[in-house]
């Protein structure tokens, strides 16, 4: 039976998860099958093979593969030969906001492949280093700052296997988004979006469903939400006061939307961050 795994569950507080996973051949030692709620992983494969099954396909993997997994993708991992990779996630919202503020091309067209997206990189390159300094930063204190060295270092590699080089979002589009993540906009919600956007609503409403996958209305409330939790994490605000801040009618409606998005109240959120923890400290000395 398939786990579904929430980013609060296991990173709370925190920007990103970092680890160095072993699989090896038998049930027992291998992780689970699962999906995310709402976070995404980029994974290195370091040494050795075996398979990553995405709903009913096998795809192979070798060292030296790198791919993005998905919060849809319902995948387990299998090792025919002492396989090990490096697994960074973080949080959905995150990677969509830096998306949009990079202009980055065709990364919400990557969320709607069948498969996950995968390229090749060297062992002894500039990504292999960006995934182990990322993970050396994880046992002391990381930083967002981590997080987006490490996409830009990896994001050109998976434009190239993928052909998208070339933003094809419109820029009146990007800039509206880009300006949703201050928190004057959140408050006022969707009549904002679209006057930042300067567009009818039908054509907001078309252009992001096809360059982000999602309704407007969709877009500000995950917005919204991100924001809250960010709020929750790092203010002593109450409850009501973040609600009305990011823009919801009324704490109800805001509580029922938080639970739904992180699968827990708002103030267990909070509560679950401040227990958060630094894992102890790994051997990062050789990932390969």
């Amino acid at each position: 039976m398939s786990t579904i795994l929430r980013w609060v569950e296991f990173a709370a507080g925190l920007p990103y998860h970092a680890a160095l996973v072993p699989v090896t051949g038998g049930r027992r030692d291998r992780p689970e099958p699962h999906t995310h709620a709402d976070f995404h992983e980029l994974v290195l494969v370091t040494a050795g093979t075996g398979t990553q099954r995405v709903g009913e396909a096998e795809i192979p993997l070798r060292a030296g593969d790198l791919f993005l997994v998905r919060p849809s993708d319902h995948h387990e991992f299998a090792a025919t030969e002492g396989m090990r990779f490096v697994n960074i996630a973080f949080p959905s919202e995150r990677w969509h906001a830096f998306a949009d503020l990079a202009g980055l091309a065709g990364t919400a067209d990557w969320d709607r492949r069948e498969l996950p997206l995968i390229a090749r990189t060297d062992l002894d390159g500039p990504v292999a280093a960006e995934f182990a300094r990322v993970l050396a930063a994880y046992t002391g204190t990381p930083r967002v700052l981590d997080l987006v060295r490490l996409w830009t270092a990896v994001v050109p590699v998976l434009e190239r296997a993928d052909g998208t080089a070339v933003d094809g979002r419109p820029g009146w589009l990007v800039s509206a988004c880009v300006a949703m993540s201050r928190e004057e906009n959140l408050r006022e919600g969707l009549p904002r979006l679209l006057a930042l956007a300067a567009v009818s609503s039908g054509h907001l409403a078309r252009s992001m469903r096809r360059h982000y996958g999602r309704t407007p209305v969709a877009f500000v409330a995950g917005r919204r939400l991100e924001h809250a939790a960010l709020l929750l994490t790092t203010t002593t605000a109450g409850i009501g006061e973040i609600a009305q801040r990011c823009g919801f009618s009324g704490q109800s409606y805001f509580g029922r939307l938080f639970q739904r998005r992180y699968g827990m109240a708002p103030r267990d959120y909070r509560e679950a961050t401040r227990r958060a923890v630094v894992p102890a400290a790994m051997d990062t000395q050789d990932i390969k």
